[in-house]
C-alpha cells in the first residue's frame, strides 16, 4: 500500500493553510498549469472526475525541462498533498495492476487529452516514460526517466484516494528532483462527473 505521511503538527482536521485558492491556471477544463522559468508541469484531472469506489485515482502529468542540467525523475518525484496537509506517494504499479480496473481507459483518455497539453511543448523534446504499463500486458515499466535541458515527458499516474476526500477540495501535486531549489507545485481539483448510464447516489 502507498505510504501517507502527515505534516507534523497537522494530525488533526484542520486545514493547511499552505494549501488553499486560488488554484493553478488552466489550460483547458480539466488542466491545470503551472509555468515557471525552471520548469513546467500540467496536470490533468479528466479520468480522474469518474472515479467513484476505486482505491487508486490517476492524473495526466507533464513536466518540461526548462534548466540547462537534467532532471532525473523517479516515483518519489511526485507528491500529492491534501487540504489536511497529508502527503502521499505514488501509488505502487503492482498494487495499481492487481486492484485497479481502469488502466486502459485512462491511457485512452489521457492520450485525447493531448490535444491541450501538446500545444505548450511543441518546441521541446518527447521522452518515454512508463510508470504503469497496461494491465493487458503492453508495454514496459519505465520509472526513471532522464529529461535533459529542453524535454518533456508525459505520463499517467496513481495515488491513493486522500483523506480529505477526492472531489471538490483543492488539492496539489509537488514534483522535486535535484535541480529545483524549490519543488513546482500545481493546486488543483477533481469535479465529479456522472457517467451517461450514472445516477447520482448522492442525491436524496
Amino acid at each position: 500500500m502507498a505510504l501517507a505521511v502527515g505534516i507534523a503538527g497537522c494530525a488533526s482536521l484542520e486545514r493547511n493553510p499552505n494549501v488553499v485558492t486560488p488554484y493553478s491556471d488552466k489550460l483547458s477544463p480539466y488542466n491545470y498549469k503551472e509555468d515557471g522559468k525552471l520548469a513546467m508541469m500540467v496536470v490533468g484531472v479528466d479520468a480522474a472526475r469518474f472515479i467513484r469506489k476505486e482505491s487508486y485515482f490517476p492524473l495526466f502529468v507533464q513536466v518540461a525541462n526548462k534548466t540547462k542540467g537534467t532532471f532525473e525523475i523517479t516515483r518519489e518525484s511526485f507528491t500529492l498533498e491534501d487540504p489536511l496537509g497529508k502527503q502521499y506517494s505514488m501509488a505502487p504499479a503492482r498494487e495499481v495492476t492487481d486492484h485497479y480496473p481502469r488502466l486502459d481507459l485512462d491511457r485512452r483518455l489521457f492520450v485525447q487529452n493531448r490535444q491541450f497539453t501538446l500545444i505548450g511543448v511543441g518546441l521541446y523534446t518527447y521522452v518515454q516514460s512508463n510508470f504503469y504499463p497496461s494491465s493487458s500486458g503492453r508495454g514496459l515499466l519505465i520509472d526513471q526517466v532522464s529529461l535533459p535541458p529542453q524535454s518533456y515527458m508525459e505520463d499517467v499516474i496513481y495515488f491513493p484516494i486522500p483523506e480529505s476526500g477526492l472531489n471538490g477540495v483543492p488539492l496539489r501535486l509537488l514534483f522535486k528532483v535535484k535541480g529545483l531549489e524549490e519543488p513546482i507545485e500545481v493546486v488543483f481539483e477533481v469535479p465529479r462527473t456522472l457517467g451517461i448510464f450514472e445516477k447520482d447516489e448522492e442525491k436524496p
